[in-house]
């Protein structure tokens, strides 16, 4: 999938082709751009549901996934195309809801995060021992993926007016995001220690 979208994008480049420091297309293409985009995400969430067993292990597939999908993504794109020329290479990461950028270094390192964190909770679940999904670890997933979001479409009007020039990436919100989700999940593996009853004493 992460070849294939690859291929799709290469396509798309030479037929609507952009400017290097603009890399979306015009106003007018952008609704191709959302409805592959959105498509992929539908096969995503295809594949996550026919490779877990519950929510739990369908939700880790999912990341799982778009892990993968991400990192080949790019892997595709060099092999095929040439580009990126290196990880900090800025690129249009994503369009839903609005246009996301950042180097290629940032998602292929969340993108990598998804995959590990996804492959240890799908292994504890097909091993017996699931990873409860408590509000901590929900809640620490999610701020991690604002901290994300935010560091990817907080200079995203600037961008879409002026391009790349005089912009910089917060590393430091992918750092915040990365320290808060690693943290929630490590939470999610302490589990308490059952209290364990006193015996009753026995007369003889």
């Amino acid at each position: 999938m992460g070849l294939l979208e690859a291929i799709c994008v290469i396509y798309l480049r030479r037929l609507l082709p952009v400017e290097t420091n603009h890399p979306i297309p015009a106003m007018e293409h952008l609704r191709v751009e959302v409805i592959r985009e959105a498509c992929t995400i539908v096969m995503l969430l295809a594949v996550a549901w026919l490779s877990g067993v519950n929510f739990r292990s369908r939700v880790a597939c999912f990341f799982y996934a778009f892990g993968l999908w991400d990192i080949l993504y790019y892997v595709g794109l060099r092999w095929l195309s040439g580009w990126p020329g290196g990880l900090l290479e800025w690129d249009c990461l994503f369009l839903i809801p609005k246009p996301w950028y950042g180097p290629v270094l940032a998602p292929v390192l969340i993108s990598v995060y998804f995959a590990l964190a996804c492959w240890w909770l799908h292994a504890c679940e097909v091993r017996g021992k699931p990873m409860r999904f408590s509000m901590v670890m929900v809640l620490s997933q999610l701020a991690a993926f604002v901290a994300w979001y935010w560091s990817f479409v907080k200079d995203a009007d600037h961008i879409s007016k002026h391009g790349f020039s005089a912009v910089a990436y917060s590393w430091a919100l992918l750092v915040i995001g990365a320290v808060i989700g690693i943290a929630g999940l490590w939470l999610a593996t302490r589990t308490p220690r059952p209290a364990t009853a006193m015996a009753p004493a026995v007369a003889d």
